[in-house]
């Protein structure tokens, strides 16, 4: 009976703890530049350390973050975004946010109300760190988007990811990520803000390209053949 008691003791004590937490949790939906995608910034946390991002473009890459794989499972959603203090959410073209928010709401308090981690494996990182054999226009490049461009489109809910400077045409390949991908303005963001900036800094630069994921690994795979 002592144990029992103990136990229901124990019990009510982790309710109101939870409850707790959940009562301290805000969470502040914010738009971006691209109607599609919305912020979702849980107050006080951190989601991502050193300033780096992930992007689950779609379900089958979220297996390494619990919270990714319940969020995929919305119908609607169709893109998880990871950032320092955020989660970005993409959803599709004919989902409706106000049928979608409280699902996804309710996942979030879930996950930094609870004990699961974020992640159960270690995410793949895209390094855009300087490289002892990058020439000084590809450590120029990759200096301007970590310091210079990154803090901006992150602020937006999205990130750009450098991938490559073909020296010979001076163009520079890029991916844009997150609220950023397919985003009614990103091609202004891309030829008005990154490239002016970059080819201001870097004059062997002639222009600045973008590519998703799937062109860049059919690029990947023709300069290898």
């Amino acid at each position: 009976m002592i144990g029992y008691r103990a136990n229901q003791y124990l019990l009510k004590q982790f309710k109101q703890l939870n409850f707790k937490n959940i009562m301290n949790l805000f969470i502040q939906a914010k738009s971006t530049p691209n109607p599609n995608f919305l912020k979702f910034v849980p107050s006080g946390k951190t989601v991502m350390n050193d300033g780096t991002t992930l992007d689950f473009i779609a379900a089958r890459y979220a297996h390494v973050s619990p919270l990714a794989k319940k969020l995929f499972t919305i119908d609607g959603v169709n893109r998880v975004f990871y950032g320092k203090d955020y989660i970005s959410i993409s959803k599709k073209e004919d989902a409706d946010w106000n049928e979608l928010k409280p699902q996804i709401f309710s996942l979030i308090t879930e996950q930094f109300t609870g004990t699961t981690p974020l992640f159960t494996d270690e995410p793949e990182r895209e390094d855009t760190k300087i490289k002892d054999d990058d020439s000084e226009a590809v450590q120029m490049i990759k200096e301007i988007i970590d310091t210079r461009i990154r803090p901006l489109v992150q602020d937006d809910g999205g990130d750009v990811i450098y991938r490559n400077f073909d020296e010979p045409s001076g163009i520079v390949t890029l991916t844009m990520m997150g609220s950023c991908s397919g985003c009614p303005s990103s091609q202004v963001t891309l030829k008005q803000g990154i490239e002016k900036m970059i080819m201001h800094y870097v004059p062997e630069v002639n222009g600045v390209e973008s590519v998703d994921y799937g062109e860049n690994e059919q690029s990947e795979k023709k300069s290898n053949a």
